[in-house]
């Protein structure tokens, strides 16, 4: 069940021509989150300086005029009795449009929930290959969703892909949908229903199902970091795969329905303007096993739309199903589009 990747001469030189490309086209991302204007602009409002801080929103405005809208909701963050009236219009008027283009859009009906354009989607795409000792081919696929519906509503798709050979042999075949919905009407507090649906050909599981309800809590959440817990109860139906004894008897598998006790922890960290840490991590505590998961990413943006990223996943099954070792870790290099 655990899959050990070797990093080759073709996947190391992979991965470095990632970091360089991050690297070398990082400062170009800047431009559609122009950090420095809001330091620039709170010095000027700390020196009480309204001159240098009329010139430097100009200067602003000029140099990203497709993120006008954004500007002047930061000038206006850091001190909006200096904002001129024009300015205050046209973010007054742009709020009105939005709100307009909202409401026209949820006239639309079911339409409105369904409309994959107003979903924000990442498409994952890897590839690996090692020669050597060992020869081995892999591939990693993923598609996200992830929307808001006002403020109280949040809604997250996930679907991933990984499958791997290695001298002739399929190694990993695994497929994994999660959907998570949080309602937010407390400050900090909220309801979380959680589903997932685990296919993993060498786990010893034909597939696992995993629907919980547990309360959260937010613990921190600023523009730079946030950490939430959730913790409730739920109910894991899973199907043993057909196994064979020493003497080559077929055992067959079976049907289980357990119910378990699920705490979770996400914390996600923006290091700069282009590069974002997320990990989390869940114990699930059933009437017949228990199972650990961690899951990290370090996301560095390349430009608007593309970003190269890696992740390290971890999952532990107490007691591991016949044939199998509890221990499962798998290393993944992706590109990720977003649209």
């Amino acid at each position: 069940m655990t899959l050990k990747l070797r990093f080759g001469n073709a996947t190391a030189k992979f991965i470095g021509l990632l970091l360089l490309t991050s690297g070398l086209v990082a400062p170009a991302a800047y431009a559609s989150v122009p950090k420095g204007v809001s330091d620039m602009l709170k010095q000027a409002a700390k020196n009480e300086d309204h001159a240098s801080f009329d010139t430097i929103l100009e200067m602003a405005l000029k140099t990203w005029p497709k993120d006008r809208n954004a500007v002047l909701k930061i000038a206006n963050e850091v001190k909006s009795d200096w904002m001129k009236e024009e300015h205050t219009a046209e973010l007054a008027k742009a709020k009105a449009d939005a709100e307009a283009k909202e409401k026209a859009s949820r006239a639309r009906g079911i339409i409105y929930y369904l409309d994959p354009t107003l979903w924000n989607g990442q498409a994952q795409l890897g590839a690996g290959t090692t020669s050597g000792d060992t020869q081995e081919h892999s591939v990693a696929l993923g598609l996200s969703f992830k929307r808001n519906f006002g403020k109280e509503w949040e809604h997250h798709i996930d679907f991933a892909y990984d499958f791997a050979r290695s001298a002739g042999e399929t190694t990993r075949r695994r497929f994994d949908g999660k959907y998570e919905m949080l309602w937010k009407p407390w400050p900090k507090l909220y309801l979380d229903n959680y589903t997932e649906y685990e296919q993993d050909r060498f786990s010893g599981y034909a597939y696992r199902i995993t629907e919980n309800l547990g309360l959260g809590y937010r613990l921190i959440e600023s523009k730079r970091q946030s950490l939430r817990v959730e913790a409730g109860p739920g109910v894991r139906l899973y199907r043993l795969s057909d196994t064979f004894s020493d003497i080559g008897e077929l055992i067959p598998g079976y049907n289980t329905t357990e119910f378990l006790g699920r705490v979770s922890a996400t914390y996600e960290l923006q290091i700069s303007d282009s590069l974002n840490f997320k990990n989390r991590a869940a114990v699930i505590a059933g009437t017949d096993s228990t199972s650990l998961e961690n899951f990290a990413q370090l996301s560095a943006r390349i430009n608007a739309h593309l970003a190269a990223r890696l992740t390290f996943q971890v999952n532990y099954d107490s007691p591991a199903p016949e044939g199998t070792a509890p221990w499962d870790t798998a290393t993944r290099i992706t590109l990720v589009y977003g649209f």
